[in-house]
């Protein structure tokens, strides 16, 4: 989309060839990713497509000095002469405290582009469908709900599970604890950051289970709690709130 200010005022869509050459890219850590690309004059953007690649292998937060890296990718000009960026990663291998982490991209036949490693496993891992075993569905997310305690419309951005006082609770897949307390509101709570996309929280717990701190790492269907009514809550339920790129989405 061009805005055209030379003269009067023009605004119109142009087209122009878009040349796409394989690059080959490698360094090592000093202080951070996106510090090392800097230093080699590479783009930024392959700090966050490679954060993005390792997302569920890797925690970016915890880069170790010697860490390295070695990238195959798209590198995209204008008509051979104008730089535009960077296109998509082929394949990548990230060496993190000693471990390779080999990463190869494969289109599939729906047209998605996913990496796996050396083995053909996919380096995405899935959330579990729900944060408990037996449970029902009392109260979906939505942006508009009457709320049960405070009488007033308000948004909802969380899925209530209602279930039976003390089943167990789980975290939906590996991560952190970045909190656990309880809350006015929420009760007794628990929120895990699975990355540095996506986080979860889970409210309204009877009780914390033993040892779940801040700090701590969980894995994917982990006891983090057991549902209760802590908090503003009528029954006992967990209300489970999931986090992409700090806004609250429907899981």
């Amino acid at each position: 989309m061009v805005f055209d200010l030379s003269d009067t005022l023009k605004v119109y869509n142009a087209h122009r060839n878009l040349t796409k050459t394989i690059k080959y890219a490698t360094g090592t850590i000093n202080s951070s990713l996106s510090q090392t690309l800097l230093d080699q004059h590479l783009s930024i953007l392959l700090s966050h497509k490679m954060e993005d690649i390792y997302a569920w292998t890797i925690n970016f937060f915890a880069l170790q000095k010697g860490d390295r890296f070695e990238i195959v990718y798209e590198q995209l000009t204008i008509d051979d002469t104008i730089n535009a960026g960077v296109g998509n990663i082929l394949n990548a291998t990230f060496v993190h405290k000693n471990n390779n982490f080999n990463a190869f991209s494969f289109e599939t036949p729906e047209g998605w582009t996913e990496f796996y490693d050396e083995n053909g496993k996919s380096l995405r891992k899935s959330f579990l469908m729900a944060p408990l075993k037996t449970y029902r569905i009392s109260s979906k997310f939505q942006r508009n709900r009457f709320h049960p305690v405070q009488k007033r419309w308000k948004a909802h951005l969380g899925t209530d599970y209602a279930a039976p006082r003390g089943t167990p609770i789980w975290s939906t897949a590996d991560g952190i604890i970045e909190v656990a307390k309880y809350g006015k509101y929420n009760g007794n709570f628990v929120k895990v950051r699975h990355n540095s996309t996506f986080s979860t929280q889970y409210l309204h717990m009877s009780k914390i289970a033993k040892g779940i701190r801040k700090g701590v790492h969980v894995k994917q269907g982990q006891t983090i709690g057991y549902v209760g009514s802590t908090g503003l809550a009528t029954g006992p339920h967990v209300c489970y709130r999931f986090w992409k790129n700090r806004s609250q989405v429907d899981p």
